[in-house]
């Protein structure tokens, strides 16, 4: 067997084992590029206040109390976020789950954000995060909301894409100059096996580096060797001050701590984040957003600010547990190798170059969702035809009456039996 041949085989058994998984893996990442956009529209009664003229919003701490009362005594709050947008609610969040089970299982207890005037402290709404659509897009296409096993086999799933990229390559690659030209392009007129086929190869030729940096990006969630040889690469270390560069949020909610009383859980933050927060907006005026976790007495409070759109463009503030302000670092001033694993999450859903990457990584993961269904159709229609060459006659084709009809003896052309 030559090494096409090979590379052929293995192409095709490892694409039909994991097809299925990639085609709804690169679906719902096609569909969570813009779920920030969509859920602003969709959501519009939540996420939108009305500014009155010159009003100011009200403390972070009587905010975040009253969305605390919306919640009740038995779900804590765990962080706010406060936007520079006027026209913004503010944002409240609380968790409590168990790592590793599936998703309509025991896997999230309860995931709720609360909507909050600042202004007035109304509550606009209060939204159930584990049953919001993209929410349930999100943790299909982290882990088929099966858990741990899920995630193991989207992680598997991606690996075997990265060399079915790479194998699809080889496969491609023409054998003289005159296949040259058919290799880059689809021939739409011709039957719908070979624009089936045209497209399958085509296609995947030209995804072949973007499938590969979303594949690879991917791949650091699932696998703690590839994010740490990213890393170690990149920085010369295995992992980074923080633990950044994640999903934000994935496998990292743990609720409020057990360690602390009840009482001081549901309580709002001291004054002192009052004070600390309109610092960090002064000091930070060009933040989007700024938010805290549950900061408790004698402890330090930090503070996080978002300064562009995508998730790197981050800072982060830190103030004594009195309030008063201490440094803050910005990612203008990390080491370039830190700043490219902070970028992970942005690259891997084209954020890092703002809408034409957003709009890039949605083509392109709409696209690989088509490889699965073509590659398919490829096998398929190859073990049609198969069939059909090996199909023995059936009686009453004229081939089986040819076959079947009896031989007239040797001696029924002979001058003598003319003569008979």
């Amino acid at each position: 067997m030559t090494f096409k041949k090979l590379v052929g085989k293995l192409h095709l058994w490892l694409g039909l084992s994991s097809g299925l998984v990639v085609f709804i893996v690169a679906l719902t990442g096609c569909i969570y590029v813009f779920q920030k956009e969509l859920f602003d529209v969709l959501h519009q009664d939540l996420v939108r206040v009305e500014a009155p003229a010159q009003a100011q919003p009200l403390p972070l701490s009587a905010v975040w109390a009253k969305a605390q009362e919306a919640l009740g005594p038995d779900k804590p709050l765990q962080n706010g976020t406060t936007y520079a947008d006027p026209t913004r609610a503010w944002t409240f969040m609380t968790y409590k789950g168990n790592a590793g089970e599936p998703y309509f299982g025991n896997m999230i207890e309860y995931h709720r954000t609360v909507y909050v005037n600042p202004y007035t402290g109304q509550v606009n709404g209060v939204l159930d995060n584990k049953y919001e659509f993209f929410q349930v897009v999100k943790w299909l296409h982290w882990g088929l909301w099966l858990g741990t096993a899920g995630e193991y086999i989207v992680g598997w799933s991606t690996l075997i894409f990265v060399f079915l990229l790479l194998s699809g390559l080889v496969l491609w690659w023409p054998k003289n100059k005159a296949a040259r030209k058919q290799r880059f392009t689809v021939k739409w007129n011709a039957t719908r096996k070979r624009l089936n086929y045209d497209l399958h190869n085509t296609v995947g030729f030209y995804l072949t580096l973007v499938a590969l940096i979303i594949a690879l990006t991917g791949l650091t969630w699932s696998f703690n060797w590839m994010k740490q040889g990213i890393t170690y690469l990149a920085t010369g270390q295995t992992e980074l001050a923080g633990g950044r560069g994640g999903k934000g949020g994935k496998g990292s909610k743990e609720g409020a701590k057990p360690d602390l009383p009840l009482a001081v859980q549901l309580a709002p933050p001291p004054t002192a984040t009052d004070a600390a927060l309109r610092d960090a907006w002064q000091r930070l005026p060009q933040a989007k957003a700024i938010s805290t976790g549950k900061p408790t007495p004698e402890q330090p409070i930090t503070l996080r600010a978002a300064l562009g759109n995508s998730r790197y463009q981050s800072g982060q503030l830190t103030y004594s547990a009195a309030g008063q302000f201490e440094k803050v670092e910005t990612y203008h001033e990390k080491p370039k190798g830190e700043l490219l694993v902070m970028m992970n999450y942005d690259i891997h859903v084209g954020s890092v170059l703002g809408l034409p990457g957003k709009i890039i990584a949605f083509l392109a993961s709409l696209l690989i969702a088509t490889l699965p269904v073509t590659g398919f159709y490829i096998w398929w229609g190859k073990r049609h035809k198969q069939a059909t060459k090996h199909r023995p006659a059936s009686a009453g084709t004229v081939e089986h009456r040819r076959m079947v009809r009896p031989m007239r003896p040797a001696y029924a052309n002979s001058p003598a039996s003319a003569e008979a």
